[in-house]
């Protein structure tokens, strides 16, 4: 389950809201972190899918629950990206590094590792180099990208086909 705000203590202090240039706000790191370390864990209320309010942010963390908040939070800030920086490494709702990531650097994840809600998707503006275009659910995302990000998706996914 989520975990508290101070065990993000050591790297919160690092982390800055900025605009982006494409994708409105995003969360950036003010100096170097370190491939593996505990980034931001995400915080929030746990809401069943049929009590979900449509203007929370939201984070599926099961079938039918999610993380949900009004959008106040760091973790309401890190965008998506098709060559994230961050993942789900432990299934956990907690973003770690997945390589050295350099300071200013926008802190990013791969949506499609925590949403198997059916037909979902959402218009991709990451603009990495192998952007998909379109980000999809777990279940709707093609079967080599569900293995390529298997190692960072959310607990619930990663026995999903």
């Amino acid at each position: 389950m989520p975990h508290t705000q101070s065990e993000n203590t050591c790297l919160l202090s690092t982390l800055v809201i900025r605009p982006t240039r494409r994708k409105g706000r995003g969360l950036f790191t003010a100096t170097p972190i370190v491939k593996g370390s505990l980034i931001l864990t995400f915080e929030g209320w746990l809401s069943a899918t049929a009590e979900l309010d449509p203007d929370c942010f939201a984070l599926q963390v099961d079938d039918d629950l999610w993380l949900c908040s009004h959008g106040d939070l760091l973790d309401d800030c890190v965008n998506h990206s098709c060559a994230p920086n961050a993942g789900f490494t432990t299934g956990e709702p907690v973003l770690h590094a997945l390589r050295d990531i350099a300071a200013d650097e926008e802190i990013s994840w791969d949506y499609s590792t925590s949403i198997a809600f059916s037909g979902w998707k959402l218009r991709c503006r990451c603009g990495a180099n192998n952007c998909r275009g379109v980000i999809r659910s777990w279940g709707e995302s093609e079967p080599s990208v569900r293995t390529r990000l298997r190692p960072f998706a959310l607990s619930f996914l990663r026995m999903k086909r």
